[in-house]
């Protein structure tokens, strides 16, 4: 996180509005030099030009000197960088060779990893331990390829065409058969086959379809024979628990606390209850639940009421509930 500099004392000052004079500290030094009589005999180097001290001498002496000085600069120079470039020279060399020794080392050590996964690496099962997955209830339409299909021509078997079972939860799920061995199973509302329901893969002859729902179905296998023809099945509405309420009858009492509904229920039900309501059935005014045939009632208070009694059906896996009738609680 950014902070705001801390304020330091002094370190606004040279930012004032007002601007103070400023004075050179060698101001006086400079003084000093410049403000000694200068032309006046008392400067040194003036003396010299006055009295022309170096007019009489020989200018060639001085090229001369000032030539063999850039020689030698020059010789220090080349033998100065000529030993900087070998050394790079052989920078150069040993960094490439180490370079070209590395993927040499990194392909040494990937034959080793190859050549020890060999070593470890199972052999294959037999194809006759690999146990065959069975296919889901219902998947997503997907072909397969033609190898996988069984290659005889397959016949339906069961259920026999126009069969009708009824729904029930309780039983097993409803299962077809044919002969051919394995590919496809097609389910459709329309003898057409189109749009299908269901394709499922299926290994076998064989195939369970878990509780399909009442009406009118349509069925095939495929396999790289070809398709069978079309059989159709019902499934009927599941049969209805027949629940009797015993009392109260319709347009009896009954007291809000302490008293007794009873009935007779009826098999493959899961458990009961009791509903009292002034109102609607989506939110009753009071429940009662009840594994047996009879519930006794508390806390109602007084008034008229709706009351039915509902079983829930293991047969049709839902609520099922008696004709309401007219109470009053006392």
């Amino acid at each position: 996180m950014n902070e705001a500099p801390s304020q330091q004392t002094g370190l606004g000052d040279s930012f004032s509005s007002q601007q103070s004079p400023q004075t050179n500290p060698f101001t006086a030094d400079l003084k000093g030099e410049f403000n000694s009589n200068f032309g006046t005999n008392t400067n040194a180097v003036s003396q010299i030009f006055k009295e022309g001290g170096f007019v009489g001498q020989s200018r060639a002496k001085y090229f001369a000197i000032g030539g063999v000085v850039l020689v030698l600069v020059a010789v220090l120079f080349f033998v100065f960088t000529g030993e900087d470039s070998e050394d790079s020279d052989d920078t150069t060399e040993q960094t490439a060779s180490e370079q070209a020794d590395e993927p040499k080392e990194e392909a040494d050590a990937e034959s080793e990893k190859e050549e020890t996964a060999k070593v470890q690496e199972p052999a294959a099962a037999p194809k006759e331990q690999v146990a065959a997955t069975p296919a889901p209830a219902a998947v997503p339409t997907a072909r397969a390829s033609a190898s996988s299909f069984g290659s005889g021509k397959v016949t339906l078997v069961e259920p026999a065409n126009g069969s009708s079972i009824a729904y029930d939860e309780s039983q097993g799920p409803a299962q077809f058969s044919w002969t051919g061995g394995s590919g496809y199973i097609v389910f459709s509302r329309n003898p057409k086959m189109k749009p299908a329901e269901m394709r499922v893969r299926v290994n076998g002859n064989s195939y369970a379809f878990h509780h399909p729902w009442p009406g009118t179905w349509y069925w095939r296998v495929e396999n790289r024979s070809g398709k069978t023809d079309v059989r159709s099945f019902t499934v009927g509405s599941p049969q209805r628990r027949t629940v009797s309420l015993s009392q109260p009858t319709a347009g009896g009492a009954l007291a809000g606390n302490g008293g007794t509904v009873s009935w007779q229920g009826d098999a493959r039900v899961a458990s009961y209850r009791v509903e009292f309501s002034n109102g609607g059935w989506a939110n009753p005014t009071h429940r009662f639940a009840s594994s047996g045939n009879s519930v006794q009632v508390q806390g109602v208070p007084p008034g008229q009421y709706q009351m039915r009694v509902g079983a829930f059906s293991e047969v049709a896996g839902r609520w099922e509930y008696t004709t309401p009738i007219s109470v009053t609680i006392q």
